[in-house]
């Protein structure tokens, strides 16, 4: 006994039900950026006294004028923290799926060796850093 026990069909069920959902992340994180985006848009802003009235009220970065309030700034710092997150999970899913598949590919095929390999390899660690060979920004 192997340990393994497939069900081609079954999984190729489950993987494309799970590949159109994760398929939607991509939509719902350029929506969540175009609703942030609009919402900080629309908070209005502030002006710190003393600026003259030039729009260099100190809210800016190395001395720009402020872009935004308060309510603008907080969602720009809770988006550029969370979006990090977002790209992790549709990388992760990216690799459970593709690993299935590889995994399935190599049982079919009779290659128990190489699933479990691709199996070894789908739930390793996403790497995330846009600067190692191989690693796409997502």
């Amino acid at each position: 006994m192997t340990g393994w026990d497939l069900k081609p069909q079954g999984i190729q069920g489950v993987l494309k039900t799970t590949g159109e959902v994760a398929a939607k992340i991509q939509t719902y994180a350029t929506s969540y950026g175009d609703h942030l985006s609009s919402a900080a848009s629309s908070a209005g802003t502030i002006t710190a006294e003393g600026d003259g009235g030039g729009g260099k009220g100190g809210g800016g970065k190395d001395g720009e004028g402020a872009v935004g309030g308060l309510v603008a700034l907080a969602l720009s710092q809770f988006a550029e923290h969370t979006t990090p997150d977002l790209k992790y999970i549709a990388a992760r899913a990216g690799k459970s799926l593709t690993g299935a598949v590889d995994a399935t590919t190599a049982y079919l095929d009779g290659d128990l060796d190489m699933a479990t390999e691709a199996q070894r390899r789908a739930v390793a660690a996403v790497d995330m850093d846009p600067n190692k060979p191989g690693v796409q920004d997502r």
